[in-house]
């Protein structure tokens, strides 16, 4: 991630979005308070507060330079790019009011968490598709609730793979990337 966002900013790329499914692993944003790292929680430049990420979760690395300095219309355009994931599946989401991330029926589907290095994105939002319904148990994602946290799949009463919310992802980029 690194290698690539220096790679943008000496101008020999333009950037890539990265789609990935991680392992299971808690990681900790810059927010993160002492009481929640544990010696399972591997801490990063990301801000944020804790999270889960594993199997089942579409998590999107968009390594690009910003549309436009502005860090927090970012927020709000990765906020709205998860909204038109959910509509890909005729989900009414919506984006948070005190915080980011996107909720779905009052459940957060999404989280966001970035790192800015002279305007080019890292990490990304972690689109929630369908992933065990304890993944988040024992930790405060975001810090809310585990039980505010949920799925496409839950949402939508069906499974959902990791391929269709690619698929939406891909959809969806132009309008994030500002094309």
């Amino acid at each position: 991630m690194l290698d690539l966002a220096g790679s943008i900013r000496r101008g020999e790329s333009g950037g890539k979005v990265w789609l990935v499914e991680h392992d299971p692993v808690l990681t900790a944003g810059r927010a993160t308070q002492a009481d929640e790292i544990t010696g399972d929680v591997v801490s990063i430049e990301r801000g944020g507060r804790v999270t889960w990420h594993g199997p089942g979760q579409l998590v999107v690395y968009p390594i690009v330079r910003l549309p436009e300095r502005d860090a927090g219309a970012w927020l709000r355009a990765l906020e709205r790019f998860g909204v038109d994931v959910c509509d890909s599946f005729g989900l009414a989401a919506v984006a948070s009011e005190d915080g980011t991330g996107v909720f779905v029926g009052g459940k957060k589907l999404a989280s966001i968490g970035v790192a800015l290095r002279h305007w080019i994105n890292l990490h990304g939002i972690a689109i929630n598709v369908d992933v065990a319904p304890d993944a988040f148990a024992g930790i405060r994602p975001c810090g809310r609730s585990p039980e505010l946290m949920s799925d496409l799949s839950r949402a939508l009463a069906r499974r959902v793979t990791l391929d269709e919310c690619k698929a939406a992802a891909r959809k969806a980029l132009p309008r994030l990337l500002g094309r």
